[in-house]
């Protein structure tokens, strides 16, 4: 046995003394580095809390983790394991990276499952957020293409170091045991975070990463009814009276349309000015703040509707088994309004097709019910607004009308194709000249609609659904950061059938407002559990709005945002 194990040194030596060894040996450990850098970058620029000890803990976990992982994945005879785990993580630090940088919060596992039709159809769109700190997923290439390469030679010298490779192992796990003690002590443990969870996901992301968080999330929810159970219903609003008048209603949700659109210039010229124009004439309010959470946009009609805080983990849409209890559009379809909605995109995306109906939709009409072209991604606005209009007209009343554009959806490039505005020629930030091209397009299509469908009968509310993402010296949007929470604003303009008039730029209002402001305007009796409070009326009772396990008061949040 001695013998067998002087005789391994020696060929330890020879194999560390020779050229070809020394050079495998550092590519490897190299690759080791590397990996645990790009593992603690990726981590450390998604944490709010971004100190020199968080980026030190964050590298000693990494490394022994990475560690521990290629040693095992190196095991493998075939580099197969070796070259698929490689390309694994980097696909999964990509993913989770353009995730966050659109929806500032984590992906996890059961997000990726669902909307992964949803990520794929906005990838192969171009759709997806991009940034040069995705770059780090690539920084060990040139030593992972060395081991892939010369991986006979790799699984030779792991055999020779079977010693070394069993301390190395037991160091590791040595040093995994000691930080947890460490971080017990300081009331870091994940066990600890796991119970404080409702104070954000970000503690977890900080002191293990967002695999940990994925597993404490799946762990956390593991029956659809968890997630249900999470949903908080404000107080009930009560309004016993029928009337006879029962008023229309058009709402029209804007793609990527923010706070700060409606009132910027471009060379002493509104990128929008039907809606500026629109804003000074009838109720506006400039910050209303919007649910972009789990279910991406699709948290804006699921929030719009039921007037509640959708899901910070989950596609609230895509819940199979909620019930839509509190939907305005089943108090207004027992008041005998018709129900419909119109997108320029299929069905299916975001589950509509399930989910609508049982919201209270009598009808929705997708592109494909439409009838209308795919140009870039989905329908072209000026098509989506022709269809609705001539649909609306034929409509029993009372109605609701919900209308969603898809034109302006990043990378804004959709418009591209059939409209241009020479006056952005000049601008050099492609992202930023494609935004204000298409939402001078949108402008221009909501103007169309709502000429034709204006009448004396019908409210029509033109809203954003979050904001587009956007941060530079030429447009920086409607959005602040406060502790790990990501506050978004977008603009509200109600046209009322007497043309009211006023401004509140004092308070934010929210996308629980919507459904509180058409119930008590319907002309029905209902019953609503609400957090939101009737926008027409300026002297409605002003309640704080809730975010993430917290309410915050709307004088608060304008301060905030003006602040930004």
């Amino acid at each position: 046995m001695f013998k067998k194990f002087i005789q391994n040194q020696k060929e330890v030596f020879t194999i560390l003394t020779s050229k070809s060894g020394i050079i495998i040996l550092i590519a490897v450990l190299l690759f080791f580095l590397l990996n645990a850098l790009k593992v603690t970058l990726f981590n450390y620029y998604i944490i709010p809390t971004q100190t020199a000890d968080a980026f030190k803990n964050k590298f000693i976990m990494s490394f022994v983790v990475v560690f521990l992982s290629y040693v095992l994945v190196l095991s493998f005879k075939s580099r197969f394991m070796f070259i698929l785990a490689y390309l694994i993580q980097i696909v999964y630090i990509l993913v989770n990276f353009s995730y966050y940088l659109y929806y500032h919060s984590y992906l996890n596992v059961m997000q990726f499952i669902s909307l992964f039709s949803e990520g794929f159809e906005a990838a192969k769109n171009s759709s997806a957020p991009l940034s040069f700190k995705m770059l780090i997923a690539f920084i060990d290439v040139p030593a992972f293409l060395f081991i892939a390469f010369n991986y006979i030679k790799v699984r030779e010298l792991r055999k020779k170091l079977l010693l070394y490779r069993i301390v190395a192992v037991l160091v590791t796990i040595a040093v995994i045991v000691q930080v947890q003690i460490t971080y017990y002590n300081n009331k870091n443990f994940i066990t600890t975070l796991m119970s404080d969870k409702f104070k954000g996901e970000s503690p977890i992301v900080q002191w293990y990463g967002t695999v940990a968080n994925s597993l404490v999330n799946v762990w956390i929810k593991s029956s659809e009814n968890q997630f249900i159970k999470q949903f908080v219903y404000g107080s009930q609003m009560i309004k016993d009276d029928n009337s006879l008048e029962n008023p229309n209603f058009v709402l029209i949700q804007v793609e990527a349309m923010d706070s700060i659109i409606v009132n910027t210039k471009y060379k002493n010229q509104y990128i929008m000015p039907y809606l500026n124009s629109l804003a000074n004439k009838n109720i506006y309010y400039p910050y209303v703040m919007s649910y972009h959470k789990g279910g991406g946009t699709s948290d804006s009609e699921f929030s719009i509707i039921n007037s509640i805080e959708p899901l910070d983990e989950f596609p609230s849409i895509k819940l199979s088994n909620y019930k839509y209890n509190n939907s305005m559009l089943k108090k207004l379809k027992d008041g005998y309004y018709t129900n419909v909605a119109f997108h320029g995109n299929t069905d299916v995306f975001f589950n509509r097709d399930s989910a609508f109906p049982k919201m209270g939709f009598h009808e929705f009409y997708d592109i494909d019910k439409m009838g209308l072209k795919q140009k870039g991604w989905g329908a072209p606005d000026k098509d989506l607004f022709k269809f609705a209009s001539e649909t609306i007209k034929k409509l029993e009343e009372p109605y609701l009308a919900y209308v969603i554009t898809m034109t302006s959806h990043t990378p804004f490039s959709n418009v591209n194709r059939y409209f241009s505005k020479s006056i952005y020629d000049d601008i050099e930030i492609q992202l930023i000249k494609n935004y204000f091209n298409s939402m001078s397009y949108v402008d221009q299509c909501i103007k169309n609609f709502v000429e034709e469908i204006r009448n004396d009968d019908t409210y029509i509310l033109i809203y954003g659904d979050h904001a587009p993402n956007l941060y530079s010296n030429l447009y920086w949007q409607g959005s602040f950061k406060e502790d790990d929470k990501h506050f978004e604003f977008v603009p509200l303009i109600i046209i009322t059938p007497d043309n009211k008039k006023f401004k509140n730029e004092r308070e934010a209002a929210s996308f629980l407002d919507i459904a509180p402001t058409v119930l008590n305007n319907s002309g029905i009796s209902f019953k609503l559990k609400t957090d939101g409070r009737d926008l027409i009326d300026p002297n409605s009772e002003s309640k704080d709005i809730p975010f993430k396990g917290s309410k915050y008061d709307r004088s608060y949040l304008v301060e905030k945002i003006k602040k930004r």
